[in-house]
């Protein structure tokens, strides 16, 4: 790896850190570059401003999670097992990825700066993997042929709506152990007593 490549990188690392520690607003430039070894001179000229390395951090993550995350349909296996398997990989994306304070971050930014929603919202937590798999067991016979973008939205409601959204509002900790295979449990029966049509 090149010098530059290992600075590129010194200073998304060192970003993600400030961001999830200060927030967006209070993350200063002068601590990004000093933790990643670098001089401010060098930061800019990798990163024009806050505002764009801040969305080079989040696109990065994402771009990590699409190129890495697949689920391929398995006819040796029920839907309920396979659902339980990508549900929970889900989690573990959400908690150990990106990560909570990361996530409240972007969210409070998203609701300060509505326009940055609107251009990365597409892009950040990349429904593609679950959609793939969804279009899968469609054509296995095993789900109802219905809109995708309806099916993979009304997953992802149910998958917020508990491992999500009660934990960025502070609400709830990080679901773990028995409490997230609960949850998990829940997130899988509720979306297939809707949309299976067999097990296998």
């Amino acid at each position: 790896m090149k010098q530059t490549e290992r600075k590129h990188l010194a200073i998304i690392e060192a970003a993600k850190e400030e961001f999830i520690t200060h927030g967006f607003l209070a993350a200063n430039m002068d601590r990004i570059s000093t933790e990643a070894g670098v001089s401010k001179r060098t930061l800019y000229r990798h990163f024009e401003s806050k505002e764009v390395l801040f969305v080079s951090v989040l696109t990065i993550i994402q771009e990590s999670v699409a190129e890495n995350v697949k689920y391929e349909f398995d006819s040796t296996m029920t839907l309920t097992e396979q659902l339980t398997l990508i549900t929970r990989r889900e989690a573990d994306i959400l908690y150990s990825t990106y990560g909570i304070p990361l996530s409240r971050t972007i969210v409070m930014e998203f609701l300060r700066q509505p326009e940055l929603a609107i251009n990365l919202i597409k892009d950040l937590y990349s429904t593609k993997a679950v959609t793939d798999w969804f279009q899968q067991a469609i054509s296995a016979g095993c789900l109802v042929n219905k809109n995708l973008m309806v099916m993979t939205n009304i997953y992802i409601s149910l998958f917020q709506g508990l491992l999500f959204w009660p934990q960025v509002m502070n609400v709830l900790p990080n679901s773990e152990g028995q409490v997230l295979e609960d949850h998990i449990d829940t997130i899988v029966s509720v979306f297939l007593a809707s949309h299976m049509i067999k097990e296998i």
